[in-house]
């Protein structure tokens, strides 16, 4: 992490969320919020990463581990948060790919696993908090998307969908409750150097040839603290009339 960017004051006295905290987007995110003076709720159902990313930390990361697609994990880390009396941000970052597998190729199994980490995780955590968000009037969510969310020939089908369905959860979210002070909005990144390709690798050669063409084009592969800067930003203040926001992350892997 580059430190020379951090503003340790940003969230100071916020208390945030963060899930998939255990590697990648997740972790990186976590440190900085953690950085920048927010009490963070690290969440994962990965333990030995977690454990790695408090003794990293030291103080103002509170590790809780589970599978965020079950009620009782939302629960305890939303309940583990209010400890410090509110929640102020989330951060739904955890997530898996789909081994490229097209719709011909799927089974339940997999269509089932992937809806459920990628899109169902974050709806149950964003619908756990907003009442409170609510109450006291304010609140920011960020969402990791994908530029998967934004085209369909770079992965496969279960991926594709639930990273659009993020991106609708978002627009949705953003929309209900702009009046009520919580904001909500997304960040699409391209190719980040995380262990996401453990379930990324082909299962399908078939598929993965017809992906290439646009996968070819993805350009360098970001750090993912250049995608939890981003998302740092996003849930400060500095970024009140940002709502909605659609915001790719990808060294203009979507422009071309």
């Amino acid at each position: 992490m580059d430190n020379r960017h951090i503003d340790p004051t940003r969230h100071e006295g916020k208390v945030a969320i963060v899930t998939g905290a255990g590697s990648g987007i997740g972790r990186a995110t976590a440190l900085r919020l953690v950085l920048e003076g927010a009490t963070v709720i690290a969440c994962d159902v990965n333990e030995e990463g977690l454990r790695e990313v408090t003794a990293e930390a030291g103080q103002g990361l509170e590790p809780v581990a589970g599978d965020l697609t079950q009620q009782a994990a939302v629960d305890a880390a939303v309940a583990q948060a209010n400890k410090h009396g509110h929640v102020d941000i989330v951060a739904n970052i955890a997530g898996i790919m789909d081994s490229f597998v097209p719709v011909h190729e799927l089974d339940d199994a997999l269509w089932r696993r992937v809806l459920s980490v990628n899109l169902d995780a974050p709806m149950m955590l964003t619908r756990a908090v907003v009442p409170g968000m609510m109450e006291r009037g304010r609140g920011a969510i960020v969402n990791i998307a994908s530029v998967g969310g934004l085209k369909g020939g770079i992965s496969g089908v279960a991926y594709g969908v639930s990273k659009h369905g993020v991106i609708g959860l978002t627009r949705s979210t953003a929309w209900t409750y702009r009046n009520a002070g919580i904001r909500c909005n997304a960040v699409c990144p391209g190719g980040v150097e995380t262990n996401i390709g453990t379930t990324a690798a082909p299962r399908s050669p078939w598929a993965f040839e017809q992906y290439q063409p646009a996968l070819a084009t993805a350009g360098r592969m970001a750090e993912p603290d250049e995608i939890a800067a981003l998302v740092s930003w996003l849930a400060s203040d500095e970024a009140s009339n940002v709502n909605g926001a659609i915001i790719t992350a990808d060294n203009g892997w979507t422009a071309g």
